[in-house]
């Protein structure tokens, strides 16, 4: 009769405790789905950036293909940018150049043009440069060794005057 007795009380003691490791393999898990999904917004809001920045140049070179100036340029890469909170400045740095012309840079971040290919002489080349360290770029997980501090997105478009 007393084994009948400590049945229930034994399951009830091995239900705690496997109610115990379920907490604790939750607890685990959600971490690594928090993480995950971190990581997940932080790559995302990069690409989606990062186009938004090889589209600005893209635009600014066929401008500069067509006449335009260097400042005309900024406000073509500002306005596409704009969405993102990215100005020429301190955050973002712009280089035109033209066959036979020193290179022209708007703007602060080292941004140095490709090297190759060089510019024939009815082409043109816009570089644009943009920090990761400033809005809209969030460097969430910088304590787990993804950390995109000191980076930069450097897409340079070349084009043939028309």
């Amino acid at each position: 009769m007393p084994v009948a007795h400590s049945l229930p009380n034994d399951r009830r003691l091995l239900l705690a405790r496997r109610r115990g490791a379920v907490t604790f393999e939750s607890v685990l898990v959600l971490f690594v789905l928090i993480m995950a999904s971190l990581g997940a917004v932080q790559f995302g809001l990069a690409l989606i950036v990062k186009q938004a920045v090889s589209h600005a140049a893209t635009v600014a070179a066929r401008e500069a293909a067509k006449g335009a100036d260097a400042d005309e340029l900024v406000c073509v890469v500002e306005r596409i940018l704009a969405g993102h909170r990215i100005e020429i400045g301190d955050q973002a740095t712009l280089v035109f150049e033209d066959a036979g012309l020193a290179p022209q840079t708007r703007g602060t971040l080292p941004c140095p043009p490709p090297d190759e290919p060089e510019i024939e002489g009815d082409e043109v080349r816009v570089t644009v440069c943009v920090s990761l360290d400033a809005p809209p770029f969030v460097n969430i997980l910088s304590p787990y060794g993804v950390d995109f501090a000191g980076r930069t997105f450097t897409v340079s478009s070349l084009a043939t005057r028309e």
